[in-house]
């Protein structure tokens, strides 16, 4: 149960990395010409850190 945990965990960490270099591509996107591009990416940043937060929860509940 232990290296389920710890993998839930390392996945999070992951995609909250992901969530953290795509923000430096939305401050890019608005300043640009695609600012329509930076509201979709901030919309997938959202869904990625719900994501974070769901294997985070579950690797909580884990017991080992």
């Amino acid at each position: 149960m232990k290296a389920i945990h710890d993998d839930l965990q390392h996945t999070a960490a992951d995609l909250e990395r992901v969530s953290h270099d795509l923000r430096g591509h939305v401050l890019h996107l608005q300043h640009s010409m695609h600012q329509a591009d930076a509201a979709a990416v901030l919309g997938r940043i959202a869904g990625l850190q719900t994501s974070v937060a769901d294997l985070r929860s579950v690797a909580d509940t884990i017991s080992y």
